[in-house]
This record gives C-alpha cells, sequence and structure tokens, in this order.
C-alpha cells in the first residue's frame, strides 16, 4: 500500500480506509455509499446502524449483481451480431 487514506465518518463510526485507489475515488466511494445509507433509512424507518448497513451493503451488492448481469447480457448480444457478421462476410466472399 501506498499510504493513501481517506476519513471516514459513517452513522456515527469514523475510522480510515487505507487504499492502492486514489483518495478522490475512494471520497466518491463513501459517498455513494452515505447516500444509499439516507435512502435506505428514509424508506425503512430502521434506526440500528448494523441493521441500516446490512441493508445498504445488500441494496450495493444487488445493484453490482444487476450491473453484472446486464453487462454478460449486452456482450452476449454484441458477440451474437459479431459472428453474423462474419458468418455473413465468409459467405459473401
Amino acid at each position: 500500500m501506498d499510504g493513501r487514506s481517506v476519513e471516514v465518518s459513517i452513522l456515527g463510526s469514523s475510522f480510515t480506509i487505507q487504499s492502492r485507489y486514489d483518495p478522490r475515488y475512494m471520497s466518491e466511494v463513501v459517498a455513494y455509499l452515505k447516500e444509499t445509507i439516507r435512502e435506505i433509512q428514509a424508506a425503512s424507518g430502521v434506526q440500528d446502524p448494523l441493521q441500516i448497513a446490512l441493508l445498504a451493503a445488500l441494496n450495493v451488492v444487488d445493484e453490482l449483481l444487476r450491473k453484472k448481469g446486464e453487462n454478460a447480457r449486452e456482450i452476449e448480444e454484441i458477440t451474437e451480431r459479431l459472428i453474423e457478421q462474419i458468418d455473413r462476410s465468409l459467405v459473401e466472399n
């Protein structure tokens, strides 16, 4: 690790994150999590910090898995179109 760190304060807990990534990027990650936490708190009415953190984590993982699925489908569609174009090109030549 090259000593890059970001101070974080979430749900009443403060700590330092050390990362190989740029501190500005890590600040964006933290800001995204904080926004997700605010949304969870507003929608659920849950007050317990651990429950809020777990709900936020589940929400973020759900978003990640959905995006991965979308990307996989998109890659599959692009691959199929490329194969079709290659097949047409081979038939024409």
